[in-house]
C-alpha cells in the first residue's frame, strides 16, 4: 500500500498505524529526527538517511536500533550502503514535505521501492499532493488493467509492464551488488 500525506502531524499519525513491532524501516528525509523517534519506538531495525548537516548533528544521539546516513538519497551509492545493512524492508518513508515538485519523489520511490519491495510505503510531499488533488481518472480500462479485486505488489514485473530503459540499467547494475544470504 502507498499513502500520500502533507501533513507533519497526519504523516505521524500514519507512521504510527504503519510501523508493526519489529519492522524494518527505511525512512528518507528525516530532517531532525521527529518522526524517526516516532518510528524507533516499534521498529525493529530504522535506517534513516538525510543529506543536510542539520540532520547529521541531530542523529549523533539515537536510538541503538537507528542507523544514520548522510547521503543523497537520489543515487545508487546510497541505495547499496542501505543494502549492506539490510535487504529488506518492511515501510518505506519518504519526507520531501516542502518540495513542490513530485518528479523527484517519484524517482526516489521507484528506484527504493523496486530493490526493498516494501509492505507499506508513506511519502509526505506537497507537490504529490497536489498532483493527486489535480489527477481525475479519466479511462475505465485502468479498472480493468489494474482490477482491484487482484492481489499483486505493484511491482512492474507482476503486471508485464517493462521497467524504464534508464532504470532498468541501474537495476540491472545493482544486481551485481545484491548478494542472497
Amino acid at each position: 500500500m502507498i499513502s500520500v500525506v502533507y501533513a507533519q502531524q497526519r504523516y505521524h499519525k500514519a507512521l504510527e498505524e504503519l510501523v508493526k513491532p519489529g519492522d524494518t524501516v527505511i525512512e528518507i528525509g528525516p530532517h531532525i529526527g521527529k518522526s524517526t523517534g516516532i518510528i524507533a519506538k516499534k521498529a525493529g531495525k530504522v535506517i534513516a538517511i538525510d543529506k543536510s548537516e542539520q540532520a547529521e548533528e541531530a542523529f549523533k544521539k539515537c536510538p541503538k536500533n537507528v542507523t544514520f546516513i548522510r547521503a543523497d538519497a537520489r543515487f545508487f551509492s546510497t541505495v547499496d550502503e542501505v543494502l549492506k545493512l539490510t535487504k529488506k524492508c518492511d515501510v518505506f518513508a519518504i519526507d520531501m514535505g516542502g518540495g513542490r515538485f513530485p518528479d523527484t519523489v517519484f524517482k526516489v520511490w521507484a528506484i527504493w521501492s523496486g530493490v526493498f519491495k516494501p509492505r507499506d510505503s508513506l511519502i509526505r510531499n506537497c507537490g504529490v499532493g497536489e498532483f493527486l488533488r489535480r489527477a481525475k481518472v479519466d479511462d475505465p480500462e485502468i479498472d480493468k488493467t489494474f482490477p482491484k479485486d487482484v492481489k499483486d505488489s505493484g511491482w512492474l514485473s507482476q503486471t508485464g509492464r517493462k521497467t524504464p530503459s534508464q532504470l532498468k540499467e541501474g537495476l540491472d547494475e545493482m544486481e551485481n551488488w545484491i548478494v542472497d544470504i
